[in-house]
Formats: structure tokens, C-alpha cells, sequence
């Protein structure tokens, strides 16, 4: 009796987590806001806020458009997940192929900056499967020790004076873009005085894209691809160390533009992971069977001392 319910029990616990998973990859996306003051819309969102922190509880599956300024998002390990699939990623281009391009999937963000806000800190997040992962469009944000993969574009940066630094930018088309900086309405202007810093660029199809010029501007500012004589890691630089200080003897060739003076032998970033040993979902699931199997215990006594 109690092998037959205990059977019945976990043929239960495989369709609740079959079920579970699918319920999250099938839902339909709404966007989720944090508003200009300062409230979460929708308010069942699974994002914590305490003064001008918000931090997530769960994984979401749904895209942020950020619309106040000054505030830190914490993802605590969890993970913003899109909608895309390997074949879409793939197939698929969003950036750099000119202004009669198609496109067939969902164009969809997953972090948005509005236009009107700055002084964003985004911290320890994963965030997959987007036709772009972050969209920074304004000035003095910083991003840093997260995790952006799979997506087309990792991140869009377009807005000046921005940090990023201590990222894992990994298996995107194209893992960080440079866009044109909106000024006054219009949009001219490569993005000046950015920090990028002590990232992890692993197995990008591109590293770094940009709007293509026909002529390269070399009176454009440089960009900083290093901080205190550390630049990043890139999967694809061929380089030596022979003193063994972590830094590599040349220096990473991106673009003619764009080198990076100090690449870094080894990859100083990480995927951030939960506080937690278990999603939530498991947590759950595992409540559930406990109980189930609480109710099975008590019907099997019931039915002995009959």
C-alpha cells in the first residue's frame, strides 16, 4: 500500500515539475515597471523593494523598463529569462544590418533604461534568451557582476559616462554594442568616457559591435577598457604572459579604435548564483511531497488499526 502511494507521489512531483517549467517558458510576457515613484508595477512581481533597492526573490520571466533614477537593482543570484531559443538566437539579427531589415521574432529587451533616468546600478543578475540583454541609453549607470548569455546583443550601450565592470558577457551575437547617444533628439554622437573594466568576454560571436562606419573617426574619443592597469578577459586573445602577473605582454586589438592595453589572462568574473541552495520552485515542490507523504503515512495507520 504505502510502495503504491509513494509511487503515485512521485509520479506527481515529475508532471508538477514538468508542468512548472513549461508554465514559465509558455506565460505570456507583460513588462514590468519600476515606476518614477518608486513603486512595482505589477505589484505581485517578484521584485523585493526596501528604500532604492530592489531585489528579486525569484526568477523572472517577464522584461524591466527602469523609470526612476538612482536606485540599485539587485538580482541576487536569480535570472531574467527571454523568450528566445537557440535557433531564433541564431537565425536572427536585430543590430548592423542596415534599415531594411525584417524582423520575424519578438523584438524584446529585458532590462530597459527609460530615457529620462540615470544613476542605475545593476547588480548580480543572469540574464538570458533577450533580442537584447541590457539597454543603457543614459549616463552614470553602472552594471557590474552579472551574467548576460545567449542573447543577440548583450549589451546596448549608448548613453555616455557609464561603468561596466566585473560582467561575465558571454555567448551573445554580439556581446556588447556600441550605439549613437541621443542628444537633444537626435542620435549622432559614439557614447564618450566609458569604463569598461575587469569583464569576462567569453565565446561571443562578436566581442564588441558597433554602428558601422564606412571611414573610421580616429578624432573620437578612446574609449577605457582597463582600471588600475587591469582590462578584461577575452576568450579569443592568443597573447603571453611571461613575467605570470595575470596580464597579458600586448595588448588586445578590438578594433582600430579600440584596444585593450592590459588583457587578463584569466577570467575574473562569475555567474552570479541565489543565496539559496534551491529555486524557489523546488522549494515548493519539495513542501508539497512532504505533505503528500505526511497524508500517506496517516491513511496507512488509519487503515491498520481498522
Amino acid at each position: 500500500m504505502f510502495c503504491r502511494v509513494l509511487s503515485t507521489v512521485l509520479l506527481l512531483f515529475g508532471l508538477l515539475m514538468f508542468s512548472s517549467l513549461d508554465l514559465a517558458t509558455s506565460q505570456v510576457r507583460t513588462t514590468i515597471f519600476i515606476r518614477p515613484d518608486g513603486s512595482v508595477s505589477p505589484a505581485s512581481a517578484p521584485l523585493q523593494h526596501s528604500g532604492d533597492t530592489y531585489t528579486l526573490i525569484a526568477n523572472l520571466y517577464d522584461p524591466i523598463l527602469v523609470q526612476r533614477s538612482n536606485i540599485t537593482i539587485d538580482g541576487a543570484g536569480y535570472s531574467l529569462i527571454g523568450p528566445l531559443n537557440e535557433n531564433q538566437k541564431q537565425t536572427e539579427q536585430i543590430l548592423g544590418i542596415g534599415p531594411n531589415a525584417t524582423i520575424t521574432i519578438p523584438y524584446i529587451i529585458g532590462l530597459d533604461f527609460d530615457d529620462t533616468v540615470s544613476g542605475v546600478t545593476v547588480q548580480n543578475l543572469n540574464i538570458n534568451w533577450f533580442s537584447i540583454g541590457v539597454y543603457i541609453r543614459t549616463t552614470n549607470n553602472t552594471l557590474t557582476g552579472n551574467a548576460v548569455k545567449d542573447n543577440i546583443v548583450g549589451v546596448l550601450l549608448s548613453g555616455s559616462a557609464n561603468n561596466i565592470s566585473m560582467n561575465y558577457i558571454s555567448d551573445n551575437r554580439q556581446g556588447l554594442f556600441f550605439g549613437f547617444e541621443q542628444v537633444n533628439g537626435s542620435s549622432f554622437n559614439i557614447p564618450a568616457d566609458i569604463d569598461v573594466s575587469r569583464n569576462s568576454f567569453l565565446f561571443n560571436e562578436m566581442q564588441l559591435s558597433g554602428c558601422v562606419c564606412e571611414v573610421y573617426n580616429f578624432t573620437e574619443a578612446r574609449h577605457t577598457w582597463d582600471h588600475d592597469g587591469r582590462g578584461n578577459y577575452w576568450s579569443d586573445y592568443n597573447g603571453t604572459d611571461s613575467n605570470g602577473d595575470g596580464i597579458g605582454d600586448t595588448a588586445y586589438i578590438i578594433d582600430p579604435l579600440n584596444y585593450d592595453r592590459y588583457p587578463l589572462i584569466e577570467s575574473p568574473a562569475r555567474q552570479p548564483t541565489p543565496n539559496q541552495p534551491f529555486p524557489t520552485e523546488w522549494i515548493i515542490a519539495v513542501v508539497i511531497i512532504i505533505l503528500v507523504l505526511a497524508v500517506a503515512v496517516l491513511i496507512v495507520r488509519f487503515r491498520r488499526k481498522r
